[in-house]
């Protein structure tokens, strides 16, 4: 949950919320995405914070009630529905957020889940995505869109076989070309280039 949402939930506005009660809040429950802007909670602890009860649930209130819970996921028992930044995403693939951005563009990763103005993979996605090494999963081939696709591709113009045709029954200069199509002389150079080439 983001603090938007413990407002919402509590019935106040976000500013009035972050007044009255988001420092006790911030003592309390710890944040799921340390080092990030925008600060997520789990919602069974933030939850539990908002009705007044203790974490663990179901835990008695003791000398020490004033230090911050413990993470409600330990380290290293993630879950695959987890949803990651580009960052997050990046380091369980070993590459920089911005590359998970552009293989969400190609299709190389899928596009991601918009939620609070931000784009989320699921950890299953990135781990998937990890183990298959070079593998496109469900994305063979170039979809259209993919910055891949567009590399110059080599146009036709009537006009180069036209010339070509001329040249055979009298030579023509670049002067000549200017005048006939009415082109800068660099164009009547490229077009005569290309029709000796083809002739």
């Amino acid at each position: 949950m983001t603090e938007n949402d413990i407002a919402t939930a509590t019935g106040l506005p976000v500013h009035t919320w972050r007044r009255r009660h988001a420092a006790a809040f911030r003592a309390r429950v710890p944040v799921v995405n340390p080092g990030e802007r925008l600060r997520l909670y789990d919602e069974e602890q933030a939850c539990a914070f908002m009705s007044g009860e203790h974490w663990p649930t179901g835990a008695t209130a003791d000398a020490d009630d004033d230090t911050q819970w413990p993470t409600a996921v330990p380290q290293g028992a993630e879950h695959p529905d987890d949803l990651l930044t580009d960052k997050e995403t990046g380091n369980v693939l070993g590459i920089r957020d911005a590359t998970v951005r552009a293989y969400a563009t190609t299709g190389y990763l899928p596009a991601g889940i918009e939620r609070h103005g931000r784009t989320w993979w699921p950890r299953r996605t990135a781990e998937a995505r990890r183990d298959a090494g070079d593998e496109h999963h469900a994305t063979p081939g170039r979809k259209p869109g993919d910055p891949r696709n567009r590399a110059l591709r080599p146009r036709h113009d009537p006009r180069v076989a036209e010339i070509a045709e001329l040249t055979t029954q009298v030579p023509l200069t670049t002067a000549d070309v200017v005048q006939r199509y009415g082109v800068s002389e660099r164009t009547a150079q490229r077009l005569l280039a290309a029709a000796r080439s083809d002739s």
